[in-house]
């Protein structure tokens, strides 16, 4: 059953339905406080939280593995579109992240931060 699948966007939002009753009564009761940050909507996997639908649909490909996004220039899927983005560099040579310290470039922040670590921090 496919996530464009009509019975199955309904029971996914039975089960999401389901599952925030489930957190509020767990909780003590009805109204949700107003915080943005609350994790009502659970995963209907894992029962992980989540503070609106889209992450926990987004975080449901991990069980899924639903992979939407695929590469134009080789066979790799992806189930976020970052991550496809971030694919893309191998491809382009694309190295957006530049050390302030020295003229090094990274394809990707975790690498610049290494880098940092390693080549120029001073603690």
């Amino acid at each position: 059953m496919g996530p464009s699948d009509s019975h199955g966007r309904v029971l996914f939002n039975q089960v999401l339905n389901s599952n925030d009753r489930t957190r509020a009564q767990a909780q003590g009761g009805g109204a949700t406080s107003g915080n943005s940050k609350e994790k009502r909507f659970l995963c209907m996997f894992c029962n992980k939280g989540f503070s609106c639908t889209q992450k926990v649909e987004i975080h449901q490909r991990v069980h899924t593995g639903v992979k939407s996004f695929s590469c134009t220039q080789c066979h790799m899927h992806f189930a976020q579109a970052g991550d496809l983005k971030r694919h893309q560099r191998v491809h382009t040579g694309e190295r957006p992240f530049a050390c302030m310290h020295c003229e090094k470039r990274f394809s990707e922040r975790s690498y610049l931060r290494i880098h940092q670590q390693k080549k120029h921090s001073t603690l």
